[in-house]
């Protein structure tokens, strides 16, 4: 599928943050300590990083989570526990330890990598904001704070939670319970963190649609969400075109072709990164 991209590119480095401030703390250990104290540096802040990928895999319960979250961890302990000198392993030559972690991490790795290129790690928030903007052509005043209702649908209470639980696990869209309702936040790929990470998110100010179990639906878009369009779009129009999105795919998630749900963003080649 190729169209016009509505949204603007993606300029956050907030995906990377990790990766720099590890190499950064690694770099530092290094120069004021030694190889060896980075190598340690190193495995100890990658076991952290571990940990917090176990925690968000409790709350996404995705493979591509546990995948990482455990490849994460192989390769902190071969840090750990691998046979280095001042120069790397000693005599150029592994441990039994450090063979197995190496195989484990060496086939991890892989793995990820075949979930990356197949876009099962990415979130795909973007790709629902660009498929709500297709059928907006109107232009007009813009953001306005308040929900917009957009109409009722029939479903049992058990048909939501299975429906937000499939939106989790295959990264298009946090559900988050509250009194009656369902709020489902779309999740873009490197803004993931202060949803997944914090004890108890903020999601109310963020996008979302909101499913309550008497069948009525209603859409919220926050205001930086609608200001990433690069044009300003009709605020209303695009918010029932959110929720007209929604409803679509819990019809197809409950007539048992959830994968055309998957298809459909997987067809607009967004970045894998964004």
């Amino acid at each position: 599928m190729a169209h016009y991209r509505k949204l603007k590119a993606d300029q956050s480095i907030t995906g990377l943050l990790p990766a720099i401030i590890a190499l950064s703390v690694v770099a530092l250990a290094s120069i004021f300590w030694g190889k060896m104290t980075g190598y340690k540096a190193m495995a100890g802040l990658i076991l952290i990083f571990a940990i917090l990928q176990y925690y968000a895999f409790s709350k996404v319960r995705s493979l591509s989570y546990f995948i990482s979250a455990t490849y994460i961890l192989s390769f902190s302990l071969f840090l750990f526990f691998g046979s280095f000198d001042g120069m790397g392993f000693t005599n150029g030559e592994f441990s039994t330890v450090s063979k197995f972690l190496t195989f484990t991490t060496v086939f991890l790795l892989l793995w990820l990598i075949y979930l990356l290129v197949t876009r099962k790690t990415k979130w795909k928030g973007r790709e629902v904001f660009e498929l709500a903007a297709v059928p907006v052509d109107e232009t007009s005043a813009g953001f306005t704070e308040r929900p917009r209702p957009t109409g009722k649908i029939i479903y049992s209470k058990h048909d939501l939670l299975a429906y937000a639980d499939f939106l989790k696990k295959n990264h298009v869209a946090l559900p988050f319970v509250e009194g009656d309702k369902i709020f489902l936040v779309p999740v873009i790929m490197g803004r993931e963190f202060s949803l997944l990470y914090r004890f108890r998110p903020t999601y109310l100010e963020k996008s979302w649609i909101a499913f309550s179990f008497g069948g009525d639906v209603s859409v919220h878009i926050s205001k930086k969400d609608y200001l990433r369009y690069k044009d300003q779009l009709s605020f209303d129009r695009l918010c029932e075109s959110m929720g007209d999105l929604f409803k679509e795919f819990l019809e197809l998630f409950l007539n048992n072709e959830e994968v055309r749900i998957i298809d459909r963003l997987d067809a607009l080649k967004v970045n894998l990164f964004t």
